[in-house]
């Protein structure tokens, strides 16, 4: 349940050596079930960083940390993405560690760690006919969409190792409830293989609200 949380928000800030931090609180149903971050940075190239930690909550069980780290070229192409799982329970300790770099074709070539152990690197080619750069990506950056604007696109499910058709909707401005505040936002609706995530966003990309059937990340204020 807690990977589920797990929401990749597709927009760039546009300038230079820049880096916004945005504290988030990650909830089931009513239930708060652990806190994260969000982080993201452009160079001067104009590659752009995303970073996602997350934890859950200290007195859990289980405790769960979860890190992801994606990043892109200025046209939107991605380069490289790594997860890191760490699951502590008790004395038991593990850990995965998903590594994938993206070659001149465009192929996933992907190497999972598991505690100290290798996996043989594997390669997924992208689906063909649909482009590896999503534009949504660029959104609030370089371009401001209008409501209703669609793209279409493929991206690499670093989770389930496999690529998935996405499309992504600009719905438009819409006031929502964040931590008790009544904030404007932009929404935005994200559809991979059937699977619907709204996502709600900043004027500057950062994200105010996530949502994934039960589960959802807030922005904490």
């Amino acid at each position: 349940m807690f990977n589920a949380l797990l929401i990749p928000v597709m927009v760039i800030i546009a300038s230079h050596h820049v880096q916004t931090e945005t504290k988030l609180d990650l909830f089931s149903d009513d239930d708060k079930v652990g806190v994260g971050t969000y982080k993201e940075s452009v160079d001067h190239k104009g590659h752009r960083t995303c970073e996602f930690h997350m934890w859950s909550k200290p007195d859990s069980d289980t405790k769960v940390s979860v890190y992801q780290v994606k990043v892109i070229d200025a046209q939107a192409f991605p380069i490289r993405e790594e997860e890191v799982i760490v699951q502590v329970e008790g004395s038991t300790r593990k850990e995965l560690t998903i590594s994938v770099r993206y070659d001149s074709s465009g192929a996933a070539r992907v190497i999972e760690t598991k505690g100290k152990k290798k996996t043989t690197e594997r390669i997924f080619m992208p689906i063909p006919g649909l482009s590896r750069a999503d534009a949504s990506d660029l959104w609030f950056s370089k371009t401001i969409p209008l409501p209703g604007t669609t793209v279409s696109s493929t991206v690499f499910d670093i989770e389930n190792l496999v690529w998935r058709r996405v499309e992504t909707t600009y719905v438009g401005k819409r006031w929502i409830t964040v931590g008790g505040r009544r904030v404007e936002s932009n929404e935005i609706r994200d559809v991979r293989d059937s699977n619907t995530r709204m996502v709600y966003l900043d004027d500057h990309g950062q994200p105010l609200l996530m949502k994934k059937g039960s589960n959802r990340t807030e922005k904490h204020f």
